[in-house]
């Protein structure tokens, strides 16, 4: 057994009555399950073809410590505020949902967010029937991981037929004394011809190493559309794994933006099924990189009824010794006719020791399908840096202006007006190499 996982089962074997005490039901009933798969399995190592890119026994190798008492911050974190944009927020300290006595959350007709130990009361059916539903079948290591050492989360409930009007705002923070692991769980069910926003952002307070590993499923009813917008903006010593899984109904439409500008180690891995005719997903992600950041994104789209589209859109700025790495998978199962598909890796490196790593790849079973997928690599376009010169831009200016152009694309992508300004205005500080922005953690407010 490696000695990595085994440090969790060993502290699993013997916290696993006060891990039940803290936690619902329907967390406890999947724990033993997520045991015998890691037992059985282990780790993926570097030979698994999901985890070539990220060595997940490292990963996982320091003594994080877990918050077993569910201790959190007497006082909400500061406030991560995006100029313009009025959301309705929730906290989550750690992975400690902080939801009593928040004043910033505002109530929607037909929109529910809850903990998960008190959504056991209010709808248990709900997590019955959701929760681990799409995350258990993959086998997945690192999920199972969450699945044992989770002890709350939230659900995110939009009912049928509501168009909220106002964004989710899930602010997670992360303060600690000493190196910590936090476990997340969102569990978001939208139902039929429902509308909602969602923004997550990623932030961290202090200096001390942590690991984040987070599972976030999602639901989506016939006709429903969900746009999910990630930040993650935290510091060399933060790594996470954030693992998404979500299950389209017919005519429903996801989409994922994440811009990532600052953290340690950060893999996302998103499995999606298109179950129902006519559903669409969009994926994209925006990465700025330095230092020694290592970004992992690896993606799977399971097209299975006819007439689904789905694109995958991903662009990323290298510099330093940082890492980016990419891959996404397609397939396209018998009887999914009339297919459309579109993959685009793009990355610019900007020095010589810093590594992009793109792997596209179609798997198709129909005949009447347009899918294509494109990857590249490379460093600035000379002829638009010498266009720009003639034009009495200063080379250093002008090699700014056109990294800023390059990620704009996604950005463009972003629903909320007021999000994408501010990401536009961070991005080209990262850009530019100004100092941290951060307001105890947080840089999107830019106090």
């Amino acid at each position: 057994m490696n000695a990595a996982l085994q440090q969790y089962l060993d502290l699993f074997g013997a916290q696993r009555e006060r891990l039940q005490t803290a936690s619902p039901e329907v967390m406890n009933a999947v724990r033993q399950s997520a045991f015998d798969l890691l037992q059985t399995d282990g780790l993926s190592t570097r030979r698994t073809e999901r985890y070539k890119y990220t060595d997940v026994s490292a990963l996982l190798a320091p003594d994080y410590g877990l918050n077993l008492l569910r201790h959190a911050p007497k006082a909400l974190p500061t406030r991560c505020a995006v100029p313009g944009l009025s959301a309705q927020t929730i906290y989550v300290a750690g992975d400690v949902p902080m939801l009593q006595g928040n004043n910033t959350v505002g109530r929607q007709e037909g929109v529910e967010v809850l903990s998960l130990a008190e959504a056991q009361s209010r709808y248990p059916s709900i997590l019955h029937d959701n929760y681990h539903a799409l995350a258990a079948p993959g086998r997945d290591p690192l999920t199972a991981l969450n699945t044992l050492l989770a002890q709350d989360g939230l659900l995110i409930y939009i009912k049928e037929g509501t168009h909220s009007a106002t964004p989710l705002q899930i602010v997670f923070t992360a303060s600690t004394r000493t190196a910590a692991m936090h476990n997340r769980r969102l569990l978001v069910v939208c139902e039929a011809r429902s509308r909602a926003q969602i923004l997550l952002c990623d932030h961290c307070e202090s200096s001390a190493p942590t690991l984040t590993t987070q599972v976030t499923e999602v639901f989506l009813g016939k006709g429903a559309e969900l746009d999910v917008y990630g930040v993650e903006e935290t510091r060399a010593v933060c790594n996470r794994v954030h693992n998404l899984y979500a299950r389209q109904e017919a005519d429903s439409r996801l989409s994922v933006c994440d811009v990532t500008l600052r953290a340690g180690l950060s893999r996302t891995q998103a499995d999606v099924t298109l179950e129902g005719t006519g559903a669409s997903v969009h994926l994209a992600g925006a990465i700025v990189a330095g230092g020694t950041q290592h970004i992992d994104n690896n993606l799977l789209v399971n097209h299975q009824a006819p007439e689904c589209n789905s694109e995958m859109l991903y662009k990323s700025v290298l510099d330093g010794e940082s890492t980016v790495a990419f891959a996404g998978k397609v397939y396209v199962a018998p009887g999914a006719q009339q297919t459309v598909s579109h993959q685009t890796s793009a990355n610019l490196c900007l020095s010589p020791t810093s590594r992009a790593l793109t792997q596209p790849m179609l798997e198709i079973y129909a005949d009447d399908v347009k899918c294509n997928h494109g990857a590249t690599v490379g460093k600035l376009d000379e002829a638009a840096l010498f266009y720009m010169r003639q034009r009495g831009i200063g080379e250093e200016e002008a090699r700014l202006l056109l990294q800023h152009a390059f990620v704009s694309e996604i950005v463009a992508h972003i629903g909320l007006p007021a999000l994408r300004d501010r990401l536009t205005t961070l991005i080209d500080q990262r850009i530019r190499g100004a100092a941290d922005t951060h307001c105890a953690g947080c840089g999107l407010c830019g106090k």
